[in-house]
C-alpha cells in the first residue's frame, strides 16, 4: 500500500514542493520549501537540484548552512556536489522533527548568462523512486545583482 489517499487530497501535489530563485545574505540563492508526509520516518528523501547556467553549488557555501543548527539545514544529514558543482544532492535527516523544510541554498555566480533556462529541483523517495516530484525554477530575479 502506498499510503496515498486521494479522496483527501493530502499529496496532491506529492511534496507541495517549491522553489524560487532570490538574493538571500548578499548571494544568489534557491529557496526551496516542502512538506513531508506524517508517517515517513522509515525512508529517506533526496533532494536534487540543478544550478542554472553560469552558477554552481560551492562546498565553502554548503558547508557553511550545515554548520548553522537553527536553519533549514538541521535537516540535511549530508550532502553531495556532482558535476562541478551544477548539481547537489541534499540528504534529508528521516528523523526531523518538522515536517515542513524550508532551505534557502546559495550558489556561486560564475559568469553572466543573458537568458538562463529553468533549472530543475527534485525531491525523491530515496527507497521508492516512484514518490517524487519535479519542479523547475527561473533565475531571471538574479540579473540585477
Amino acid at each position: 500500500s502506498s499510503g496515498i489517499n486521494a479522496e483527501y487530497g493530502d499529496y496532491d501535489p506529492v511534496f507541495a514542493l517549491e522553489a524560487e530563485a532570490v538574493t538571500y545574505e548578499g548571494l544568489s540563492s534557491v529557496h526551496v520549501t516542502f512538506k513531508l508526509p506524517r508517517d515517513f520516518g522509515s525512508t529517506m528523501y533526496l533532494l536534487e537540484m540543478r544550478a542554472p547556467t553560469g552558477l554552481v553549488f560551492k562546498t565553502s557555501l554548503i558547508e557553511g548552512q550545515m554548520q548553522m543548527t537553527d536553519g533549514g539545514f538541521a535537516a540535511i544529514t549530508r550532502y553531495d556536489i556532482k558535476e562541478g558543482g551544477q548539481r547537489l544532492h541534499l540528504y534529508v535527516n528521516p528523523t526531523v522533527e518538522s515536517r515542513n523544510i524550508d532551505l534557502y541554498v546559495p550558489m556561486d555566480l560564475k559568469f553572466q548568462v543573458e537568458d538562463r533556462m529553468p533549472a530543475q529541483v527534485t525531491l525523491i523517495d530515496y527507497y521508492d523512486p516512484s514518490q517524487r516530484q519535479t519542479i523547475f525554477y527561473t533565475s531571471d530575479q538574479f540579473e540585477e545583482y
